[in-house]
C-alpha cells in the first residue's frame, strides 16, 4: 500500500513545518536549471569568489541560468560568508526558507569547511605577522585582502579576535608562565572552541599550553563503560561533561581528549594483543557502578578492550537512525524506514550552526 505523507500531515497544524519541507521536497524536481538555487550554487559562487571581469550578467550567460538566481545565490553567500548572518536571518531578509539557504550554502561551500573555519589558523599567522610588525587591525584587513579571492577576504572583526586572544595568551604566560586555554575560551565568549585555540597557540609558537583536566579513575571507568556500550565518542564526550560538571565548574572537554584518553591511556597494553592491566583493574573496581553485567570473557568484549573500535556506522550515523547499532532490515527482508524517525530529521536536518 502507498503512504501519502502529506494527505497524513494535512490536517495537522502543530507539523507546518513538516509540511513545508515536503512541499520543498515535493517542488525541487519541478524547478527549471535556470532558476535553481541550490544546484547553480558552486558554480556560480566559485566564479565570482575569483573576481576579475565578471559581472552577474556574464556569469548568468556562461552558465546559462537566469541573472536573478546569480543575483540571490551571492546575496545569499555573501550574507553569510562576509557578514557572518545566521541562515534564519538571510532566510528572513530574502524571504526564502532556511531550507533552500543551507542547500545553497553547502553547496557553495560544504558545512564542514565552514564549521570548521579551515582558514582561521592561516589567517590568524598571517595578522599575527603583521601585528608583530606594528600595523593596526585596519590596515592588517587591508594588506590581507588585497591579493584575496572575495569569499576568503577577512573582515575586521575576525583581526580583532586573534589579537585578544593573542593578548590574552600572552598576559597568562606574564603572570603564570602558561596559557589555559578554557579560560581563553571563556573570555571570547567561545566564538573559537578550545581546539581552534590550542592549535592557534601551537602554530604562533607564542608559549606553553597549560592541560588544565586530569581524568580521574571514576571518569576512565564512566568512559570505558561507555565505549563497551558502543556509545560514539561524540554521544560519549557530551556524556562525560554532563555527568561530571558541578555548579562551580563546568566541563567543556572536546572529543579528542576523549578519545585519546581511552585509546592511549585506558586501552594501551604493554603487550601487544593483550588487554590492558588498567582497563582491567577499571573493571573489577567499578564493576557494581559500572560492569556487573561485562563479561570480558565474551570475544566481542575481549576484542573492544583489546583493540580501539569505533561503532558501527554509515558515513558517521547509525544505520537504522534509533540510537541502535543493528540492521534490522537485514533480519527482517524489507522494511520501510523508521517513520518517527525521517520526521525527526526533517525538522532537524537544518539547525543553524
Amino acid at each position: 500500500m502507498n503512504f501519502n505523507y502529506r494527505d497524513f500531515f494535512i490536517h495537522n497544524d502543530d507539523l507546518h513545518i513538516i509540511k513545508e519541507q515536503l512541499s520543498i521536497i515535493d517542488e525541487m524536481p519541478r524547478v527549471a536549471k535556470e532558476n535553481a538555487l541550490s544546484s547553480n550554487a558552486k558554480d556560480v559562487w566559485d566564479m565570482y569568489a575569483k573576481g576579475g571581469k565578471l559581472d552577474n550578467e556574464k556569469i548568468a550567460k556562461t552558465l546559462g541560468i537566469n541573472v536573478d538566481t546569480v543575483k540571490k545565490i551571492i546575496d545569499i553567500c555573501e550574507k553569510k560568508f562576509l557578514e557572518n548572518k545566521t541562515v534564519i536571518q538571510i532566510a528572513n531578509e530574502m524571504k526564502l526558507t532556511d531550507y533552500t539557504i543551507m542547500q545553497v550554502l553547502n553547496n557553495a561551500i560544504p558545512d564542514w569547511k565552514r564549521t570548521r573555519d579551515v582558514n582561521f589558523t592561516k589567517d590568524a599567522e598571517e595578522i599575527y605577522n603583521l601585528h608583530k610588525q606594528e600595523k593596526n587591525p585596519d590596515e592588517i584587513v587591508n594588506l590581507i585582502n588585497q591579493n584575496r579571492e572575495r569569499h576568503l577576504q577577512i573582515k575586521l572583526d575576525k583581526v580583532n579576535l586573534v589579537l585578544k586572544i593573542v593578548d590574552i595568551a600572552t598576559k597568562q604566560m606574564e603572570n603564570d608562565g602558561q596559557m589555559n586555554a578554557h579560560e581563553i575560551e571563556r573570555q571570547i565568549n567561545r566564538d573559537k572552541d578550545i581546539n581552534v585555540i590550542i592549535r592557534l597557540i601551537k602554530k604562533l609558537g607564542i608559549g606553553k599550553i597549560k592541560y588544565k583536566h586530569k581524568f580521574t579513575e571514576e571518569q576512565d571507568a564512566f568512559i570505558l563503560f561507555n565505549y563497551l556500550q558502543k556509545i560514539g565518542l561524540s554521544e560519549l564526550t557530551r556524556k562525560f561533561n554532563e555527568k561530571f560538571s558541578t555548579e562551580s565548574k563546568k566541563l567543556n572537554i572536546g572529543v579528542g581528549s576523549i578519545y585519546g584518553r581511552l585509546k592511549d591511556t585506558i586501552l594501551k597494553s604493554n603487550f601487544e594483543s593483550e588487554i590492558s592491566e588498567y582497563a582491567l583493574n577499571l573493571i573489577r573496581d567499578y564493576k557494581i557502578e559500572y560492569f556487573s553485567t561485562v563479561n570480558i570473557e565474551d570475544p566481542k568484549t575481549k576484542e573492544l578492550l583489546k583493540n580501539y573500535t569505533p561503532p558501527e556506522t554509515i558515513k558517521g550515523k547509525d544505520k537504522t537512525g534509533t540510537g541502535t547499532n543493528r540492521d534490522m532490515s537485514a533480519h527482517l527482508g524489507t522494511v520501510q524506514p523508521n517513520f518517527n524517525t525521517m520526521v525527526t530529521n526533517l525538522r532537524n536536518a537544518h539547525t543553524i550552526r
